[in-house]
Parts: C-alpha cells; structure tokens; sequence
C-alpha cells in the first residue's frame, strides 16, 4: 500500500550504529547523510520550471493562529509549512528527511541527540538562525504556559549550545519519537526578536518571524492570507535553481467543499488539499485538474467531555455510542468509500497498525441499549457540536445522529464555529460530543499521547488511566519496533475498548487537487502542501 511502511526489527546494535529508520520504521533516530546541501525535492520536472506567477489555495478554513507554539489546528499547519522551517521533514513517502539540520547523532544511551546545522539561514526579519535560536525555540515550546507543544517535547530535559551550529537535546529518558515531534510544530523555528516585537498581536497580525520559503505578507481574517517569495530561502531544486518558483500564494478559507471546488473549476483557484468525497470520481475525470490520494494519517473521531459532572464522565456511554455507530456506512455513504474504517487512533501507514483491530465491526445497537439501560439513569441524551459551514459535515453528523436513534440514544446536532468549538474544548465546558478531526502525526505516539495521556495539553476530554499512560511511557522509552507495537497495540485496546476515551471510526485518505496548469506538487501522508516547489505552466 503506497505510504505504509514494513520494516524488519533490529538489534539495539544495529541502531546505535545508524539503523535506526529501519528501528521505527521512519527513520525517526537516524544519522542522517552528512549535510545534503538541499531539500529532497520531488522528481525534476521535464523541462525549466517557469518562475512567476499567483497561486490560488483554497483552504477548508481560516488559519487560527499563526504560532506554532499555541496553534492546535490542520489548517494552520498548511500556512505554516510555507512561513517556518523545522529542523526535520519529511519526504512524500514518510521518511525523515534532514531541513535545518544537516544531521544528526545519538548517545550510545540514547539519551542525547546532538544537531549539526544549516550555515547559510536567516529569519525574513534579518536575523541569524544558530544553535542559540534551536534552544531558545525549544525553551518556550516547553516552558510557556497555555503551549500546545510542551507534551510533544516533555521528555527533553535541557537544550545545549555546543557551539554557533550544534546543538545537543539532553533528554530524561530516551524518547524514540522525538525527531518525528521535530518534523511539524515543535520543530518549527520562530524569530526571537519577531516574536518580541509582535507581543500579543503575534497570532494575527502579518509578521516576519520564520526561514520558510515564503512571507506571510498580510492576512485579513474570514478573507484571505497573502504569502510571497522569499528571495533568501535556501533551498534549490536538482538543477540547483534557487526556489521557490511562485512569486505568491493568496490563502482562502471557503468552508464549503463544493465552493471550493467551483473555485478550482472555474480556474478561479488552483490548488486544495481537501474536497467533498462524492466529487472525487468527476475530479478524477475532468480535464482541467490533476487529482493525486494516499493512505494518510488523519483520523476522524467523536470526542467527549469525559471531566467530572458531565455526562461522559460514564465511561459506559462512550461505549454505547461507540457500539451503535456504524462505520462502514459512514465510510461509503458520506465518504464514497475513500479512506478506511476506524477503531483506534493507530492509521494504516503506522507500523504499529493492526488491520485484525476490529472491536466494533458490526454496530450492535440493542447491545448500546443494554449498556446505557445498565447505567440506570433513563435515556443518553447529549448536546453534538459540529462544525458549521460545509453541508458534508452536517451530512456526516447527521448520519451519526440517526445511527444513534436507532440504539434509543439522541444527540441534539448544535453547528457552532471551529475556533468556538476547540475554545468550549480548552474550557472543558462543552456538555456532550465534538464531532473532530486530528490531522495526524508521522508516528503513532503522536497520534495518541497528547490526546490521551493523563494532563496532556490537547487531552482536552479529561481523561486518565494509569495503565495506558504507563503503556505510553514504557514505548516512548524503548527503540525497539517490535516492542513499540506491543506496548501501543495493548494501550489501544484499553483507550478504544476497554476504558474508552474517544471513538474512532474513519482514516481518511490525503488528497491534493490542482488546476493542470500547476506543476511540481506532490501529495503527502500528512496532506500539508510543500508550495516551494509549485510552478505554473504558461
């Protein structure tokens, strides 16, 4: 399957001598090449790429907010993987790649890592990226309060300047996930005098704080996000030719999917990483645009208010509601079949995912009956918030509403604004279900710790268990892939099935729309676009 990924176990040996992406599967501790002087760019085009040009992209909603540190939603990440470098990425197939590090060493305890830098990068505001920004950057990704990133980077005990380019992350244990935190968010590196200089306005207003390949310019809430070339960027393509290519990138949040593909149809947008599943098939066969899917790691999922005096805190519930949903059917009937079937937070490009996990295969409504009938408290009934703007969403809960009723359970269907929504989150105040999303991560840590670990920043349900937070330790600590999947497949059978914390049911594909004139992009399994390599043929 194209973006999965099925490595043969190692010895410890074997890893602390530089094996370890065959350890985890991702390259997630490897000694990376020494220092490629570029990007892994996609194949080169045939042909020059032409430079110049607008593009178009039409986002599912508007950018929340612009730092990293505090931001905790998809859309933002696809405007900052064109403002911020990190010191990792990854390339179309998963694999870590190195970015403004060059590469990288581990301790023979595995207790250290130690980063060689990029010499040649500086911040769209003049200053100098070094070692002394990396530690800075990690500092207040850990350290300050209301940070979406402190969980992510928790098991880093201190951050060393070796010297202007080598940086050492001491860790408290070792931390078999940490390059694949690096990759997105955590990983992102900010100006420190930008970040100073916009103080409190730093989530909206228009700023030169990143390295990226593009400047975020101007950015009108509800309209538009206006990005342009950054004619510093390092990076260069295989001919050596100096990217980006574009000039600009005008960012539009249409909620609508069927908007946005008119958009794209009517040449009036060229690029989206996200339409209406029914209009893949008429996308597929329409001249005008080019239509790219795979396996990703997105899930979609139902999230409870499980905190003390509301009504999930009975576990019970969760599994009812679990229990009574039928997957399959939201999976063909709202989704045309596009993605998979899911029971845990664990996706198919993970190589920790079990394709046997199949707690709830058949939904067994008069089973969901029973177990609410056995709590005693008379008929589950809740308040649903959905996201409101795109008929899709409405459609999927709307299926989820009545696959409820038919186990005598009523969700009450309330369309509240995405930011509103993860703010009621924030508060623990929501009083039933969120219908969510989580974009996903490259490993699966990253798609379960920060949500279900005891205290966690995006735990925003409230919920705890010893036991799976040990399981969570125990696999963050080890480098062993078999053991890794052990440890994570126990943990999921308890927060999915046992001790429910949330309910799974979809994976969702990464897709990637464009106008056929737009050339050089490639979709990816975290479905974030790398517009430094978009050109427009003439």
């Amino acid at each position: 399957m194209a973006g999965s990924f099925r490595i043969r176990p190692i010895s410890r040996r074997e890893f602390l001598a530089g094996g370890a992406a065959a350890a985890l599967g991702l390259g997630l501790w490897s000694c990376a090449p020494a220092a490629p002087s570029q990007p892994a760019a996609p194949q080169q085009p045939a042909g020059q790429p032409n430079y110049g040009g607008t593009l178009v992209f039409v986002l599912e909603d508007d950018v929340i907010d612009f730092d990293p540190m505090r931001s905790r939603a998809f859309v933002d990440r696809n405007v900052h993987y064109q403002i911020y470098d990190s010191l990792v990425r990854i390339d179309p197939k998963g694999n870590i790649i190195p970015w403004l590090a060059e590469r990288w060493e581990i301790s023979p305890d595995g207790k250290t890592v130690t980063f060689y830098l990029r010499q040649d990068v500086k911040f769209h505001d003049g200053t100098t990226f070094d070692a002394s920004v990396v530690k800075w950057n990690i500092e207040r990704y850990k350290n300050t309060e209301g940070s979406a990133r402190s969980g992510e980077l928790a098991p880093v005990d201190s951050v060393e300047v070796v010297n202007t380019y080598t940086v050492r992350f001491n860790l408290k244990t070792p931390f078999s996930p940490l390059l694949a935190q690096l990759v997105d968010r955590a990983g992102m590196m900010v100006s420190p005098k930008a970040v100073e200089a916009a103080g409190a306005d730093f989530t909206r207003k228009a700023f030169k704080a990143g390295t990226g390949p593009f400047i975020l310019t101007e950015a009108v809430k509800d309209d538009h996000i206006t990005l342009e070339r950054n004619p510093e960027w390092w990076g260069k393509d295989q001919l050596g030719n100096r990217l980006p290519y574009v000039d600009k990138i005008i960012v539009r949040p249409i909620r609508n999917g069927d908007v946005r593909l008119a958009n794209l149809r009517t040449g009036e947008a060229h690029v989206a990483n996200n339409i209406p599943a029914k209009d893949v098939a008429s996308v597929k066969s329409d001249p005008t645009l080019s239509y790219q899917q795979v396996p990703g790691y997105e899930y979609l999922e139902l999230r409870p208010n499980s905190r003390p005096g509301f009504i999930f805190n009975e576990r019970r519930y969760i599994k009812a509601v679990s229990m009574a949903i039928d997957r399959r059917e939201i999976l063909d009937k709202v989704f045309f079949g596009i993605g998979a079937v899911a029971y845990g937070a664990i996706a198919p490009p993970h190589f920790a995912y079990d394709p046997n996990f199949k707690p709830f295969e058949r939904p067994d409504p008069e089973g969901a009956k029973r177990l609410v009938a056995e709590v005693g408290r008379g008929q589950l009934q809740f308040e649903f918030l959905v996201p409101s703007g795109d008929p899709q969403t409405l459609q999927l809960a709307q299926l989820i509403q009545a696959q409820l009723a038919r186990a005598d359970i009523k969700a009450e269907i309330v369309q509240v604004e995405f930011a509103q929504i993860l703010q009621l989150e924030d508060q623990g105040q929501h009083k039933g279900l969120v219908l969510g999303r989580w974009s996903g991560r490259i490993d699966p840590d990253a798609n379960i710790y920060d949500r279900v670990y005891t205290g966690q920043r995006n735990n925003t349900t409230g919920y705890s268990n010893p036991e799976v937070d040990r399981l969570l330790d125990e696999q963050r600590r080890t480098y062993d892939q078999n053991r890794r999947r052990e440890l994570l497949r126990r943990a999921e059978q308890i927060y999915a099935v046992d001790d429910p914390a949330r309910v799974w049911y979809r994976f969702s594909a990464a897709m990637l729309v464009t106008n056929r004139r737009v050339r050089g992009l490639e979709v990816y399994p975290d479905q974030i676009i790398r517009f430094q390599y978009a050109w427009l043929e003439k």
